[in-house]
């Protein structure tokens, strides 16, 4: 009977630096892809992300938070996850928001039969409409680049750099 009094109360102490801070910020989850182009790709490798983030944004509209994003080559070939820091601005007029987003860090994954620690990186453009007061869909595109630090020579034995696209769902409020 007392478990879910603590466990509200404890919630709400948590929320409670942002609601006085004058900001807002947003956590969610997302699923993108690689859109493959011979000419700004490395190769295709089907690759599919699925992503939970969450990040703060200040009065001005600057951005800083995680993530953490699983990475899955639609045809075997790659398995692992990253994860690591969102940074970046947006723009919110009414419902609307656009968004420039950086997101890198490191992480691990299985390719061309070895394992490999990776360093990761993404600059995008999400455009988001807000359809309740605390939920907003957003659409982004961007260019993503990740390869091997070790073993190997670093971004030989296993990287990629290709177009990505993708839609998240983020739970907050501006």
């Amino acid at each position: 009977m007392k478990k879910p009094w603590i466990v509200a109360c404890a919630v709400l102490l948590a929320l409670l630096p942002a609601a006085v801070a004058g900001a807002g910020g947003a956590g969610g989850v997302g699923f993108g892809a690689q859109q493959y182009s011979r000419s700004l790709s490395s190769e295709d490798l089907g690759m599919a992300y699925i992503q939970g983030f969450g990040y703060g944004v200040d009065e001005d509209g600057n951005r800083v938070g995680g993530f953490g994003m699983a990475l899955l080559s639609g045809y075997g070939q790659v398995a692992g996850g990253v994860g690591g820091m969102v940074v970046g601005h947006e723009w919110n007029i009414g419902p609307l928001m656009a968004a420039l987003s950086l997101w890198g860090g490191v992480g691990g994954a299985a390719a061309g039969g070895g394992g490999y620690m990776l360093l990761f990186g993404e600059g995008e453009l999400e455009l988001g409409i807000r359809v309740l007061p605390w939920m907003q869909i957003v659409g982004y595109a961007g260019y993503q680049v990740w390869g091997n630090l070790i073993p190997g020579v670093p971004f030989q034995s296993a990287r990629l750099n290709t177009p990505v696209f993708g839609v998240r769902v983020a739970f907050g409020g501006a």
